[in-house]
């Protein structure tokens, strides 16, 4: 039982990386898209919609998924404040998730409506997410 669980949280550590990954790419991508006109930028939308479609939403998944079979087999953790504060930060990943669907969605078509400084500031919140949860995971200081 417990090669099994750690298999699973190998895997749900994979998925974090995976999504998070895919969320700092984006925002990089997108973070190009003012500087850029016609063709190119249409080719950066595209890339940063594919990637999105693909890493990020299995990245999710992955980490969701996963992350809800380890607390099945171990429910006791869910009295736990770290586990708390870190589904709490995985919230917040979840908006920014569904803010950069949506802005790629609103930037295929108005493509001119994106400041370069707003995709780096996301990308600096996203990666502070990653470390906060990340600590949290480890340490459980809760």
């Amino acid at each position: 039982m417990y090669a099994l669980r750690g298999c699973i949280l190998a895997l749900h550590i994979f998925g974090v990386v995976y999504w998070i990954g895919g969320l700092l790419m984006i925002a990089s991508l997108l973070a190009r898209v003012p500087d850029e006109v016609g063709l190119p930028k249409e080719r950066f939308l595209g890339v940063a919609r594919g990637l999105f479609e693909t890493a990020t939403n299995i990245g999710a998944a992955t980490t969701i998924g996963l992350g809800i079979l380890l607390i099945l087999m171990d429910p006791a953790v869910l009295r736990q404040g770290w586990l708390h504060a870190k589904l709490l930060l995985v919230a917040v990943l979840l908006f920014y998730h569904v803010r950069f669907y949506r802005r790629i969605m609103f930037l295929e078509d108005h493509p001119s409506q994106s400041t370069r400084r707003e995709y780096r500031v996301i990308h600096g919140l996203v990666s502070l997410l990653l470390i906060a949860i990340l600590l949290l995971a480890v340490m459980k200081p809760f």
